[in-house]
């Protein structure tokens, strides 16, 4: 009898969206972003914004964030609101290496830093990693 093994498979079985946090940092750290909200955005406090329209895609709009220098986005699900695609702000939210290497590991109760959160559900925000 494999405890371990049982485990995981209970655990695939019966929580689906189940994700190991260690395989999530390496994606997150692969993709150059994380997610640190959902559910809302962040207050100007935190920090300001930039409307960059309508996206295809979650790598589209931290592209864009990224080329307009701020270091978070947030964003949409596919709407129809939206002509089927997705809404994206660029945020400017303080998000240093130290930061960014907690919220790869701890995902819960990320704070908005200088800021609060805005409850919307209709956005969730990510950190763009820092550049050396």
């Amino acid at each position: 009898h494999n405890m371990a093994l049982f485990s995981a498979a209970l655990i695939a079985k019966f929580c689906p969206e189940a994700i190991s946090p260690s395989h999530q940092a390496i994606a997150d750290e692969h993709k150059g972003f994380t997610l640190i909200h959902e559910g809302g955005f962040p207050s100007d406090d935190c920090g300001q914004w930039f409307n960059e329209g309508k996206v295809d895609t979650v790598e589209e709009c931290a592209g864009k964030a990224g080329a307009r220098g701020y270091k978070a986005f947030s964003i949409t699900e596919h709407s129809e609101y939206y002509g089927g695609k997705r809404h994206c702000y660029s945020e400017a939210m303080a998000v240093t290496k130290k930061l960014w290497e907690k919220w790869v590991i701890e995902k819960a109760d990320i704070p908005c830093v200088e800021g609060t959160w805005l409850n919307n559900p209709n956005y969730d925000v990510y950190a763009l990693e820092p550049v050396a």
